[in-house]
């Protein structure tokens, strides 16, 4: 992780800001510790931060699969792409250019830094770092550190690596100060945090005035079985436009607005829990606004 993220990390139990004793080179901390004033104390692991309380982020999802090793997360994408149909590839690359072009505008427009929640095995952080102005940063996060470790493998063999900062860190209790960032993003990440509006006040908490949360995100039709299984996990406080807009009601959020890139029916995808085979869905990018007075 970039030595100059400091500045903007905080503790996640009580807020206070951390300093890092240990080895760093190129600019980056490799090995070592983060202390807050109060003593709770952080490991800094080849260039990994892992500021996650254990208490805190007891009972969060934790990856089975060790993707560090290169074919198995070749392996693995493959895999994933294989049950996609040539329509819904399209779709998602064309959502994805979206994506990718809104998080560079408002970073552009900011401090040139982005947050990335729940960036997994970092398929959407690996090419934004690739499309990015080269004095960005990118910081990715998850709650599990086995997927991130596969992204930063990835990323120094195709040479993006020097964007980005690797962070392990739960969405509903974020590593970072108050009012730190300007830019959040986040593919199908907030999707899979369970009690999603606590991941989304979060966010806002770590926003300065006027930032901005852009996403993507797969909606559901109410009633079907899909909205039922997403109830059940407490992941379906944004399926749906009007979820969303009550969910923001919650947070604090403007709704900037939203674009739906596609809809149809899901394939069968033994890969994914949501959406449910042959039920509706769409995909949707979203843009939300913390208030200039908040």
């Amino acid at each position: 992780m970039h030595k100059e993220l400091l500045k903007f990390l905080a503790c996640p139990i009580c807020r206070t800001s951390i300093t890092f004793d240990g080895k760093t080179a190129d600019n980056r901390f490799v090995n070592g510790y983060l202390k807050c004033v109060r003593g709770h104390l952080y490991q800094v692991k080849e260039e990994m931060g892992l500021i996650k309380d254990a208490k805190l982020s007891a009972g969060e999802f934790e990856w089975r699969v060790d993707v560090a090793d290169e074919s198995k997360y070749n392996e693995i994408q493959k895999q994933y792409n294989s049950y996609l149909n040539e329509d819904l590839r399209t779709a998602l690359k064309k959502l994805m250019d979206i994506l990718i072009n809104s998080v560079i505008k408002s970073c552009l427009d900011t401090n040139n830094i982005v947050l990335d929640i729940a960036s997994g095995m970092g398929r959407f952080v690996l090419q934004l770092a690739e499309k990015i102005p080269k004095d960005t940063i990118i910081i990715g996060t998850d709650v599990d550190e086995k997927p991130l470790r596969g992204a930063m493998n990835k990323a120094k063999k195709i040479g993006v690596y020097q964007k980005i900062s690797l962070i392990v860190t739960d969405a509903k209790h974020l590593a970072f100060k108050d009012k730190a960032l300007s830019t959040v993003s986040s593919h199908f990440g907030f999707d899979n945090v369970p009690e999603t509006v606590l991941a989304l006040k979060e966010s806002f908490r770590v926003l300065k005035p006027d930032g901005k949360v852009i996403f993507s995100s797969v909606w559901l039709k109410e009633g079907s079985e899909s909205i039922k299984i997403a109830e059940k996990y407490k992941v379906g406080q944004i399926a749906s436009e009007n979820r969303l807009k009550q969910t923001l009601k919650k947070t604090g959020f403007i709704l900037d607005w939203f674009e739906e890139v596609y809809s149809g029916v899901w394939p069968y995808n033994p890969m994914d829990l949501l959406p449910v085979q042959g039920e509706e869905f769409s995909h949707v990018i979203v843009q939300i606004r913390k208030p200039k007075n908040a």
